[in-house]
C-alpha cells in the first residue's frame, strides 16, 4: 500500500482494492455481525498522566479524518470483480466521533473498567463509520479509548494511527486542503495466478491438516447470542515482572521465543479450565496473526489489514505438559516458517475475494466443520507507537481491548509497550463465568512465572 498525496480529487482514485486478507477480515466481520449483531471491532486504550486539551484534541482529530477519505468509506465490488473500498471525500466532519465522560471522585477502578467495557461493545451507527474516541476524565487521569473496525485497521495500524494523531498535535498549523488528501492504494492483484494457485494448493494442505480432526476444542456458546457483550480481564505487568516474564521465555523455550512461550502458556491454563469443564474430543486448533510488514513500514502501512496467519494445532496430551507444549509449538513455528505458510496464505487467499461474504464464511467454517479455532490469539509484540507521551501527556499504560470473530467468541492477547507487557483475555458474555475468568488469569499469572 502506498500513500498517495494528491492536490484534487481524481476520481478513479476514489477506490482502495481490499487484498485477500483484508477479505478474509470482512468475513469474519460478517459471521460475528451475523451471531451477535456487532462486528469484528477492538479498541485501544492510552492511560495518561493528566488531561490533555479537548479543543485541541477535537481539531487535531478533525484535521486528520478529513485527510483520510478512507475513514469514511465503504466495501464495494468493481467491474473485474475485485472488492475494494471506495473512498468518501468529506471536507466538513460533523459531527466528531468524540464523546467525553468524567468519573467524580467516589468513581473506583471498576466502575472505569465497566466503561471501558461499554465502549468496546458500541455498534458503528451506519456503514460509513468505522472509528470514533472517548475521553474519559478520573481525578488526575484521562483514558483515551479508540475503538475502530477491524477491517479498517489491524492492531499495529491502529497503534500508526494514534501515532499519525500525535505527529497532527505536534504540527501548529491543523489548516486543510485538498493537497493534504492521503489515499492508499493497492493494485488489483488480478496477475500472476500460476503462483496464486500454487500457494493455494500449499495452503489447502495445511487446512486439510487441521481439519484431520475436526471439529476441534471449543468452549460452548451461549444459546441466545443477539446482543452478547464482549467481558474484558487486563493484567498489566510493570518493567520488572515483564523482564521476568521474557528471562522465563528464554530459559524454558529458548533466545527470542516470546511467542510460543506466552501461546503455550495460554494453551496450558485454557487446557485446564477445558478439563475442569469436561469439554468433549479433539485438538487446539490457534491461528496466530503475525504482521507481514517490515518493522520500519508501519508509518507506511497504517490503514487496512498487513497480517497473515499461523495455525497451531495441540493434542490434549501435548498440552498436559509444559516442556512438551513448547516443544511443539517451536516445531509447528518452524516448519511453517520455514515452507513459507504465511507468505502462501498471504498469497492464496487473493483467490477468495470472488466469493460473496456469506460464502466465504460458510467455505471457512467448513475445514474445522462449523468452527474457526479454539480461540484466538495474538502477540502484538512492541507497540508501533513509539512516542513516551500523547498530546503532551505521559503515557502510563497502552493495552489493546480486542473484541473476538464469533465463534470462538474467546481469545487471549499480549502487547508490550516501552518493554512492559499486558495480557488481556477477552469472552463473549456467557462462556466464562467471573469465577473462571478470574481464575484463568490467576494461573496464566503464575505460568508466566510471576506471582
Amino acid at each position: 500500500m502506498l500513500l498517495i498525496r494528491m492536490g484534487t480529487i481524481n476520481l478513479h482514485r476514489k477506490k482502495r482494492y481490499l487484498t485477500g486478507i483484508d477479505w478474509i477480515v470482512h468475513s469474519l466481520d460478517y459471521i460475528t455481525k451475523k451471531a451477535i449483531g456487532t462486528g469484528n471491532t477492538s479498541q485501544i486504550i492510552l492511560e495518561l498522566d493528566g488531561s490533555p486539551s479537548e479543543d485541541k484534541f477535537r481539531d487535531c482529530l478533525g484535521s486528520l479524518m478529513k485527510k483520510h477519505p478512507a475513514l469514511y468509506g465503504r466495501p464495494s465490488r468493481d467491474y473485474n470483480l475485485a472488492p475494494y473500498w471506495k473512498m468518501s471525500f468529506v471536507k466538513q466532519i460533523q459531527p466528531l466521533p468524540l464523546k467525553v465522560f468524567s468519573l467524580d471522585n467516589t468513581s473506583s477502578e471498576a466502575d472505569l473498567f465497566s466503561i471501558l467495557e461499554q465502549i468496546a461493545n458500541l455498534k458503528f451507527i451506519s456503514d460509513r463509520e468505522h472509528l470514533f474516541f472517548h475521553l474519559i476524565y478520573a481525578e488526575n487521569k484521562t483514558y483515551v479509548a479508540m475503538t475502530f473496525d477491524h477491517r479498517l485497521f489491524d492492531g499495529r495500524g491502529a497503534e500508526a494511527f494514534l501515532e499519525m494523531l500525535q505527529n497532527e498535535w505536534k504540527n501548529k498549523d491543523n489548516t486543510f486542503c485538498d493537497k493534504d488528501i492521503i489515499v492508499p492504494e493497492e493494485s488489483a492483484h488480478l496477475c500472476n495466478w500460476r503462483r496464486k494457485f500454487i500457494a493455494g494448493q500449499q495452503a489447502n494442505r495445511a487446512f486439510l491438516k487441521m481439519g484431520k480432526n475436526a471439529p476441534p476444542r471449543v468452549l460452548p456458546l451461549p444459546t441466545l447470542l443477539n446482543n452478547r457483550r464482549f467481558r474484558f480481564k487486563v493484567i498489566s505487568f510493570d518493567k520488572h515482572q515483564t523482564d521476568l516474564i521474557v528471562e522465563n521465555a528464554y530459559k524454558e523455550a529458548g533466545y527470542l521465543m516470546l511467542m510460543p512461550y506466552v501461546l503455550a502458556s495460554s494453551v496450558w491454563v485454557l487446557h485446564k479450565l477445558f478439563i475442569k469443564r469436561n469439554v468433549g474430543s479433539g485438538e487446539y486448533v490457534v491461528p496466530v496473526s503475525i504482521d507481514m510488514r517490515p518493522t520500519d513500514k508501519v508509518q507506511q502501512k497504517v490503514f487496512f489489514n498487513h497480517v497473515s496467519f499461523l495455525f497451531f494445532i495441540i493434542r490434549p496430551d501435548e498440552a498436559d505438559l509444559f516442556p512438551v507444549l513448547v516443544k511443539s509449538i517451536k516445531q509447528q513455528l518452524y516448519d511453517q516458517v520455514k515452507s513459507g505458510l504465511p507468505r502462501n496464505f498471504q498469497e492464496a487467499s487473493l483467490l477468495m475475494r470472488i466469493l460473496p461474504l456469506p460464502v466465504l464464511s460458510n467455505i471457512m467454517r467448513l475445514y474445522l466443520k462449523g468452527q474457526i479455532a479454539s480461540f484466538s490469539f495474538s502477540n502484538v509484540g512492541e507497540s508501533a507507537y513509539k512516542s513516551s507521551s500523547f498530546m503532551d501527556k505521559k503515557i502510563l499504560n497502552f493495552f489493546h481491548m480486542p473484541r473476538v470473530p464469533v465463534p470462538p467468541g474467546l481469545g487471549i492477547f499480549f502487547h508490550q509497550f516501552q518493554n512492559k507487557l499486558n495480557v488481556v483475555l477477552s469472552s463473549l458474555e456467557g462462556i466464562l463465568s467471573d469465577e473462571e475468568a478470574n481464575e484463568l488469569m490467576h494461573t496464566l499469572q503464575s505460568r508466566l512465572g510471576v506471582k
